[in-house]
């Protein structure tokens, strides 16, 4: 993380202050910086997450680079600038701030924010008000108690009638407070101590790594009536896990593996408040509660020849802005939202990355078996490739995403294929799942040495391309007398046209 601050450091040319000594330090006055006046959110997507799965709002590891503009009102001397709102899942160390005549000599991030929990916290000792409503007249009593103890496992209050747990007594009770306890906050903030020669009025810039971010991209394509072209039109899927939204923000996204390591993000320095009472309760409290089973999740394939799930075709979506290209950052690509986007806090948001149309494909069966491997005849997959390159209609970076292909027949839209995308640089190809075909089966005959027989059938009335990758990538290679194997992707492949209706057969071993 030191790495990562230096190198921000370097770029935005942060000064470096030298610390003074605490007992040397004049009184400092606090000044709060304005709400910010343009914010720019960087995401990157969590490396660990499976490839094609969406976000998870209770698990994001992704994380986002936040640069905020702000103003401040200065005087002249010392001063601690409060950065109220910064995204909850900080990291502290990462932080930079800029535009400060003084330069930086402090950082701090409060760890304290305004809850149930930090509130108890913050009033031990104190006297606050307990209101308890009674249920049978509703009329509110209120008394004067002191808290004893809490958060943690429960709070303990002292009233004239003695000591007590609070939320036990039967009645609807809460405590209210005269105050809020010196050092909590209702946002996260950030603080910095600068030294201004003179007065004035600053803008500064504090940019900072959190947490809690991710994003995803998503792909639909639509087969055209003419059988050998598609529409491709893609979801950038923005997920935001923090408590704080970023309005109006110009948002990129970055696509690649970024080398990472564990970062330690901000936490709150107080659980959740929980009242438990024990032994009070009900005849069924001990009861052991049955959660309601979970739905299977359902997965629908079909062949591109077959019988798809047909439903009727939804309006299409307003034509998108349309998107820059992807810009180069080091080996990694960067994306831009073409207009300011609200990132809302603990929500998903889908904003339009591209749109094509009449993108021409291959239609190519394919298989994968092992060597010396015994299998019965099974359905080969169906996969539709597109040449990522500009006559094709392309011709742009893609990133790794989860694809739906469709098909439009009768003004009804018809699945046939849900898959997974890897990233795609220009000029490589772009594959699409469209399913499994009943009627082009593969079977192997193995033995223990690694010689196979491999069978393919065609029960259509038209010659079928097929692929049968072999092994592994960078496997040792094998002898096919009947047949020449090339390597695709590093694996073994051979290539096949089946007559209709027909067979082909290869023999291979070491």
């Amino acid at each position: 993380m030191r790495g990562v601050v230096a190198l921000l450091a370097m770029l935005v040319g942060v000064p470096v202050m030298p610390a003074t000594a605490q007992g040397d330090r004049p009184t400092s006055k606090t000044v709060a910086a304005s709400p910010p006046r343009h914010v720019s959110v960087t995401v990157y997507r969590n490396p660990h997450r499976e490839r094609g799965q969406a976000p998870n709002l209770r698990y994001l590891g992704g994380f986002a680079v936040v640069t905020e503009t702000r103003t401040i009102r200065l005087p002249a001397g010392e001063a601690i600038v409060t950065f109220a709102g910064v995204a909850g899942g900080i990291i502290p160390a990462s932080a930079i701030v800029t535009g400060l005549p003084g330069g930086t000599v402090e950082k701090n991030r409060d760890a304290r924010l305004l809850s149930p929990a930090a509130l108890i916290d913050g009033s031990l000792g104190r006297h606050v008000t307990l209101t308890r409503t009674s249920r049978a007249t509703g009329a509110v009593r209120s008394e004067d108690a002191v808290i004893v103890a809490g958060p943690a496992g429960g709070v303990v209050v002292q009233t004239t009638q003695g000591v007590e747990a609070l939320g036990c007594s039967g009645l609807p009770e809460r405590p209210v407070y005269a105050k809020i306890p010196a050092g909590l906050s209702a946002q996260p903030v950030l603080s910095v101590t600068t030294r201004s020669p003179r007065a004035t009025t600053a803008t500064a810039t504090v940019s900072y790594l959190a947490s809690e971010f991710d994003w995803a991209a998503s792909y639909v394509a639509t087969i055209s009536g003419d059988g050998r072209t598609l529409d491709l039109f893609a979801w950038m899927t923005l997920a935001n896990g923090n408590a704080e939204s970023f309005a109006n923000a110009d948002v990129q996204v970055v696509a690649g593996r970024l080398e990472r390591r564990e970062i330690r993000a901000y936490r709150a320095a107080v659980a959740d408040l929980r009242l438990d009472c024990y032994p009070l309760g009900t005849t069924t409290s001990d009861l052991e509660t049955v959660d309601a089973p979970e739905r299977d999740e359902i997965v629908v394939t079909g062949s591109l020849m077959g019988a798809p799930v047909m439903m009727m075709a939804p309006p299409a979506p307003p034509p998108p802005p349309p998107p820059p290209p992807p810009e180069d950052l080091g080996d990694l690509k960067l994306y831009r939202v073409p207009e300011p986007v609200t990132v809302a806090a603990n929500q998903m948001k889908q904003i339009a990355l591209l749109s094509r149309t009449h993108v021409p494909f291959e239609r190519r069966y394919r298989s994968q078996v092992q060597p010396g491997q015994t299998i019965a005849e099974t359905p080969v997959r169906i996969e539709l490739r597109l040449q990522n390159e500009t006559r094709a209609g392309l011709g742009l970076p893609l990133p790794a995403g989860s694809t739906a292909l469709y098909v439009e027949r009768d003004g009804a839209r018809g699945l046939i294929g849900l898959g997974r995308a890897a990233d795609t640089p220009t000029g490589q190809r772009f594959t699409l799942a469209a399913g499994t075909s009943p009627g082009v089966l593969v079977r192997q005959v193995g033995d223990r040495t690694g010689h196979a027989v491999v069978t393919l059938s065609n029960a259509n009335p038209f010659p079928v391309a097929v692929e049968i990758g072999i092994g592994r990538a960078g496997q040792k290679a094998f002898e096919a007398p009947t047949a020449a194997l090339r390597r695709v992707d590093g694996v073994q492949t051979w290539t096949a046209t089946v007559p209709a209706n027909g067979t082909a057969t290869l023999g291979y071993g070491y």
